[in-house]
């Protein structure tokens, strides 16, 4: 096996060199023109005991390293994308998502084999245009896709990936299926990867239910008040308002959890930590950590 090439007194930090070799070729592929700096202490020598080595190569993986989260931080701005991704995917701006489910309504409401993701986008854009979110340019690489299953199937599948279950299409509509997708392109996809955008989508579709869930009690206790004012003595009325009263603020106060209670503070201690990051591997795993600690106050990972 390759393992068994790998000279002896390497072995130890095999991995390491390998490492380094991955952040030094990203480099080169974005085009980044690299220049590790040569010093005395980085020129390898006939050595003995004191494994000179070992430093020469410890210093060109801290190089690199610091190369690479540089080129993404400052070229690339990955905080400034994953921002944006924060405005739309965990709706942290949302005010095109209030438009966009106006407009879309009928659309939203068809079975998921009737709907056009194409008109879908073309008023996604709309949304965005017409609103705040017009005077952000990375809102062109927001993308509206429709799932085949409801959110909780889909959960059901992330839990057991062995599950082939799958709804009939026929029997949900586009309100349980809808997401959006964010365009990233290379290297940032290192750490936005596929599997972490999956991740926001489900936090997405969660925030979008409980959203469209909001809308439709504030419908039916706008309905509550008129017919109330018509018949004050109805006690049906009065336990069906009270009840809608009840299920409103429930999922008010939900919404306010997700959003000031799990997202935010969240997402706050990730960006400090990315600041201080030395290397790719440390920024995808506080990326990471981020997501499935969200995953788990949003109550859809155990």
């Amino acid at each position: 096996s390759l393992k068994e090439t790998i000279p002896g007194f390497l072995a130890n930090i095999a991995a390491t060199i390998l490492t380094t070799g991955k952040y030094l070729n990203v480099m080169r592929e974005c085009g980044h023109n690299v220049q590790v700096p040569i010093s005395e202490r980085s020129k390898l020598t006939i050595f003995g005991s004191n494994h000179h080595y070992l430093e020469c190569i410890k210093a060109a993986h801290e190089f690199a390293s610091k190369e690479l989260v540089s080129l993404i931080k400052d070229k690339y701005d990955l905080i400034g994308r994953l921002r944006s991704i924060k405005h739309y995917l965990l709706l942290d701006q949302g005010d095109f998502l209030v438009h966009f489910m106006d407009i879309a309504r009928d659309e939203l409401n068809k079975k998921v084999h009737e709907i056009s993701v194409e008109k879908l986008q073309s008023l996604l854009d709309l949304a965005l245009r017409t609103t705040a979110a017009a005077a952000d340019p990375r809102h062109e690489d927001l993308t509206c896709c429709v799932d085949r299953a409801s959110l909780l199937t889909t959960l059901g599948m992330h839990k057991d990936s062995d599950s082939n279950s799958m709804e009939d299409p026929v029997s949900i509509t586009g309100l349980e299926t809808f997401s959006l997708s964010y365009k990233v392109q290379w290297p940032l996809s290192i750490v936005i990867s596929k599997k972490a955008l999956s991740k926001y989508q489900l936090i997405f579709r969660f925030l979008f239910h409980c959203k469209h869930v909001e809308r439709q009690l504030c419908g039916a206790w706008q309905i509550h008040q008129g017919i109330r004012s018509m018949n004050s003595n109805g006690t049906a009325i009065r336990r069906s308002s009270l009840l809608c009263r009840s299920m409103l603020k429930f999922i008010s106060s939900l919404l306010h959890y997700l959003t000031f209670e799990v997202l935010e503070p969240n997402w706050h201690v990730m960006h400090d930590r990315l600041q201080s990051t030395k290397s790719v591997d440390e920024v995808i795993q506080h990326h990471d950590f981020f997501l499935d600690k969200c995953l788990r106050g949003c109550l859809l990972l155990l």
